[in-house]
């Protein structure tokens, strides 16, 4: 199975959390068959999810909870949620984009840390000490993805490219 790893975001302030997350999972290794990819705006999402058979997106999130809050929005809900993303068309606008035009993959998980501010440099300390927890949480979507699809977890692969910016 197909798996892309979507870490969304830009490098500023906690925004760079999704980044920072997936830039940690490669440091330590992915299984093989997961792609990475790190756009920084939701609307790249709609081509990117084209033709994957699973994805976990990794994200900052606005949803009101403490900063570095690591939770787990569901996919369907994300519509019904306050501003996850502070990108313009935003996440649940792109997801649901991406149903309609048949470009969304079988299974969609998404992890998300919530922010104390979205600009500036660097992440705050919140959600620096969340990262651990949020990759814990990415790599066992991963696993599940790939155990649901029957396979065994191939050795962790270290890419030295793939770490594409839309």
């Amino acid at each position: 199975m197909s798996i892309l790893l979507i870490g969304l975001g830009s490098p500023f302030g906690d925004d760079a959390a999704g980044p920072a997350v997936v830039s940690r999972l490669v440091a330590e290794g992915l299984p093989a068959g997961v792609r990475v990819l790190m756009p920084r705006r939701p609307d790249a999402l709609l081509d990117a999810l084209e033709g994957a058979e699973a994805a976990v997106l990794v994200d900052a999130s606005r949803a009101g909870l403490a900063p570095g809050t690591v939770h787990e929005p569901v996919a369907e809900a994300l519509g019904e949620a306050r501003a996850l993303s502070s990108h313009g068309l935003g996440v649940a606008g792109a997801l649901a984009l991406a149903a309609a035009l048949g470009r969304a993959p079988r299974k969609l998980a998404v992890v998300a840390v919530e922010a104390s501010a979205l600009d500036g440099e660097g992440l705050s300390a919140p959600v620096r000490a969340a990262l651990p927890e949020a990759a814990r949480r990415v790599r066992a979507k991963i696993a599940a993805f790939a155990q649901a699809a029957g396979e065994t977890g191939a050795p962790p692969q270290r890419p030295a490219e793939g770490l594409g910016r839309a």
